[in-house]
């Protein structure tokens, strides 16, 4: 059974992210992952992909049982998957908008930035990137993808302080670009998609934005 089940809504692919209570991320899910993204640029779809998650949460980020239980080889391992997962997600070639539907806790933060716009359910929830707090620095790809995507008064706020931010909070700091009813959110990001996936220049734009991140992104991997 794949983590990412996938709905076809009239040409718009709804991704949603499967893991338990927590949504929570580890190497086999990341491999599932960047499978499912490549899979998706190679094909990608006329209308778009909504990225979202599964219950509750979006992602509580990295399972911290399984990342204290690898050891040397298996730590380098996982960030080498992070860094595939989030460059797979960068790279997609179509819009990209992700739903979020609860928590979006580190790695979560790295995958709404990768998008291509960001719409957040209204709701008691914190979206944010702790991993000063947790022990965790960046890995290379999601670093690039936060120094392109994010303010560098915010990426210095939410970076060093590992403070949350409540969904109105996130519309400010640039990690969310418009709020959703919970009941909407799914409509509204489909909608959404399609919307940039209609115009006739949004392909060329994107790949023009995304072209000097791209680039460090493939230099990062061919280190």
């Amino acid at each position: 059974m794949s983590f990412f089940p996938t709905e076809d809504r009239d040409d718009t692919i709804i991704v949603t992210l499967t893991n338990g209570e927590r949504n929570t991320l580890h190497p086999a899910l990341l491999e599932d992952g960047i499978t499912a993204f490549q899979a998706l640029a190679q094909n990608p779809p006329k209308n778009g992909i909504v990225l979202t998650g599964a219950g509750e949460h979006f992602t509580c980020g990295m399972d911290t049982k399984v990342a204290a239980s690898l050891d040397k080889a298996g730590q380098i391992q996982a960030a080498a998957a992070i860094d595939r997962f989030a460059a797979a997600l960068h790279r997609l070639p179509c819009a990209v908008v992700v739903a979020l539907n609860g928590n979006t806790i580190g790695a979560g933060g790295i995958m709404a930035l990768a998008a291509d716009w960001i719409v957040a359910a209204q709701g008691n929830y914190k979206i944010g990137l702790p991993e000063a707090k947790a022990g965790l620095p960046f890995p290379p790809v999601p670093q690039a993808i936060l120094d392109h995507w994010l303010g560098p008064v915010w990426r210095r706020r939410l970076s060093l302080s590992s403070h949350l931010l409540t969904p109105v909070e996130a519309l400010s700091a640039g990690l969310a670009d418009e709020l959703a009813a919970p009941d909407q959110l799914l409509d509204q990001a489909v909608v959404c998609a399609r919307e940039l996936a209609t115009q006739p220049g949004f392909k060329a734009c994107k790949r023009q934005l995304r072209a000097k991140a791209n680039a460090e992104i493939d230099a990062i991997l061919k280190r």
